[in-house]
């Protein structure tokens, strides 16, 4: 008999599952746990999506039409309580959201200086 193929067999066999798992987990990975949605206080509309592996970010005023979109958070935080950050210029917006409490998002906007200029609670709509 061939010790080495029986040492590989035995191997590549016991391995088999570890494998398998980590290809589900990867795929699991790319369907992330995350605010996908749309939320709104009644002034503010923010959607959050995920395509492209990038999550992005659209914003309406609903009182003057602005509108303004992201793309490509920067992710923080913990399983707990997750904090998505997109930059536009000196501009800093962040979405902060818990998985135990999925239909509220709070938004906060802090400018160049690092001023919060904007800080909402945010509750998802069906619309």
């Amino acid at each position: 008999m061939n010790l080495k193929a029986i040492a590989l067999a035995s191997i590549l066999g016991l391995s088999a599952p570890a494998i398998a798992d980590i290809a589900v987990s990867t795929h699991a990975v790319a369907q992330p746990n995350a605010p996908l949605s749309m939320y709104s206080d009644g002034e503010w509309s923010v959607t959050i999506d995920y395509k492209g592996n990038a999550f992005s970010y659209h914003a309406r005023n609903m009182r003057t039409g602005d509108t303004l979109s992201l793309r490509g958070a920067k992710v923080s935080g913990d399983s707990q309580r997750r904090i998505y950050t997109w930059n536009n210029g000196d501009y800093r917006y962040q979405v902060a959201w818990q998985p135990r409490d999925p239909g509220v998002i709070r938004l906060q906007v802090f400018d160049g200086g690092e001023r919060e200029i904007l800080n909402r609670l945010l509750y998802e709509t069906s619309d």
